[in-house]
């Protein structure tokens, strides 16, 4: 392996909270020493960047992750539709901090069957993970916020525009379903959180680029719906991210893992993987093993190559700190 990249694909910090300092957090030693070394880029969306650096085909997010989930013929209507948990308030409202719903297989399965029940066959819905389902016959493309933007914030900037009239309807009628949902009081007897909405998203269409050379030399872990996509795609298994770096196919030029830091399963909190991630990568770059580390979070990318250990003269600087304000961090 030359090159890792690792996704902290729902860390992103809210701009209030950054005009007023980063809170106190636990010590990440592994993270803090690498963020420490690296050196950052503003990259923006984390997928539109992945998909530039492995390619990818010319197609909107949503129908790349519906590839093989739907039809040839549906891949042109798909929509990312997650599971979301919202909270209203006096003035508003506010999608929960830990708002990104994980669906189980029977439960997916059944809320697609009674979705296509009461909305087909005009509109369909297909399994697409825990993390998501793929929404199919929504033929408009507008630009939605990925609703991990939004965890823990107010939702109405976020929503579709009055240029958009189908998507509201389609949206406030789903809203409407989910509130009588049989599927959503059986949820809250198993005390889970309800389906506040299917967040639709994903269906603004932007240039890809060419599938990259080699991209059979990519290893891909993670559940994030682009990620089994582009396996899908390419043909390539994408597999859940193992609790440790140790575990990852190590014959792989390029290994690509991501990781939901913030609303994810207890093997993916930032402490577990400071440990079992982050120290071994650092491990690995101070070999020779590994070439190049990669970090995304925040809308930035944290680059460490093996040379970075001579940096010592960096000041010492907590890693929320450093992607609280990455253009403080020294390039040289």
């Amino acid at each position: 392996m030359q090159r890792l990249t690792l996704i902290l694909s729902d860390l992103f910090l809210p701009e209030e909270r950054v005009a007023i300092g980063p809170p106190r957090t636990p010590e990440l030693p592994a993270l803090s020493g690498l963020l420490r070394l690296a050196s950052p880029q503003y990259v923006g969306d984390w997928r539109r960047w992945l998909l530039q650096q492995v390619g990818g085909p010319d197609l909107p997010l949503a129908a790349i992750c519906a590839t093989e989930r739907v039809s040839d013929a549906q891949l042109g209507t798909a929509w990312l539709a997650t599971p979301v948990a919202l909270e209203a308030r006096l003035d508003h409202v506010r999608m929960q901090d830990r708002g990104l719903l994980y669906i189980n297989d029977q439960e997916r399965a059944s809320w697609c069957a009674e979705f296509n029940r009461v909305f087909g066959p005009q509109y369909s819905l297909h399994d697409c993970g825990q993390r998501a389902f793929i929404l199919a016959g929504l033929d408009a493309s507008t630009t939605t916020a990925d609703p991990a933007r939004l965890l823990g914030a107010e939702i109405g900037p976020a929503l579709p525009a009055a240029d958009a009239p189908e998507l509201r309807r389609l949206w406030a009628e789903i809203e409407m379903w989910l509130h009588g949902s049989a599927l959503n009081d059986a949820r809250e007897r198993d005390r889970k959180p309800r389906l506040s909405a299917l967040w639709l998203w994903g269906r603004n269409a932007e240039a890809r680029g060419p599938r990259a050379t080699g991209a059979s030399d990519i290893g891909l872990y993670g559940g994030d719906p682009l990620i089994g996509g582009l396996g899908g795609t390419w043909q390539l298994q994408a597999r859940e991210t193992p609790k440790s770096l140790m575990h990852v196919e190590a014959a792989r030029r390029h290994v690509v893992a991501e990781f939901a830091v913030v609303t994810g399963g207890p093997q993916e909190t930032l402490a577990e993987l400071d440990s079992n991630w982050f120290a071994a990568a650092r491990e690995a770059l101070a070999s020779g093993a590994l070439s190049l580390l990669e970090i995304v979070a925040n809308d930035h990318c944290f680059r460490i190559t093996h040379g970075a250990r001579w940096r010592f003269w960096r000041p010492q600087r907590g890693w929320l700190e450093i992607l609280a304000h990455p253009a403080a961090t020294p390039r040289v």
